[in-house]
């Protein structure tokens, strides 16, 4: 699916360089939190931007020009449908985590052969918004789910839904100083504990920002740094 994706984004840079220049980066949140991921005192949970299911459209007809053309006419049937409501929007996959618009005129997707004789498929994205404070997990899942079966696909083609609901986080670094500010909190409550005759020592606050899903449609962000807390009068020691 990989190669499908980066070609219909090449596609879609072709058409309209500048629209995806334009827009923030949003990425798909692939890690889930489980007991294996160590999460620092310092991170912070918050709702995701959206939630996002991958639809294939594929169509069987045994002339190739009229599978493109049903597929085409399935595609802006669902972006019609997506148009009339405000919550939800169309998009791709450029690689295994980078979200793009499908805002270019769609008839530059190319399309890719499926797993049958005489069968072409394209993987788009439906997506809705999470409001914080205001959007309920289930009635999202529920959208999604009943977009795809709101849609009378063109002639042959057929819309199936291709593994579960994920999460998306636009622009993730704006996050980077909350993170910091929040484990400078945290070092200074460990010494103001412990008092003058300890001090924090820490490594790997530079490291890139992280984050995990955390239930069904929350994020949890944080940088995965270490302190170690030892006696003010010791200068060198090793882990």
């Amino acid at each position: 699916m990989k190669k499908q994706t980066v070609a219909m984004l090449l596609a879609l840079l072709l058409a309209s360089t500048a629209t995806v220049a334009d827009e923030p980066e949003e990425l798909l949140v692939t890690t889930l939190r489980t007991e294996k991921i160590t999460i620092p005192g310092a991170s912070f949970r918050r709702p995701a931007d959206y939630l996002l299911q991958q639809i294939k459209v594929s169509n069987d007809s045994p002339d190739e020009k009229a599978r493109k053309d049903e597929i085409m006419q399935t595609l802006r049937l669902m972006e019609n449908a997506a148009a009339r409501d405000k919550g939800t929007e169309l998009a791709l996959l450029a690689d295994s985590r980078t979200v793009v618009p499908m805002k270019p005129d769609i008839a530059a997707l190319k399309l890719a052969r499926g797993n049958r004789v005489d069968t072409s498929e394209v993987t788009v994205c439906i997506k809705v918004k999470i409001v914080p404070g205001a959007s309920n997990a289930a009635a999202l899942f529920e959208r999604l789910k009943s977009f795809p079966n709101s849609i009378k696909p063109a002639g042959r083609t057929a819309i199936d839904v291709s593994g579960n609901p994920e999460l998306t986080i636009i622009n993730p670094e704006q996050y980077r100083e909350q993170a910091i500010k929040l484990y400078a909190a945290d070092s200074r409550l460990v010494t103001s504990a412990l008092g003058a005759d300890y001090r924090v020592v820490t490594k790997g606050i530079d490291r890139q920002l992280q984050w995990v899903r955390d239930g069904l449609i929350n994020v949890l962000i944080y940088i995965p740094y270490e302190y170690d807390v030892i006696p003010t009068h010791v200068t060198s020691y090793s882990r």
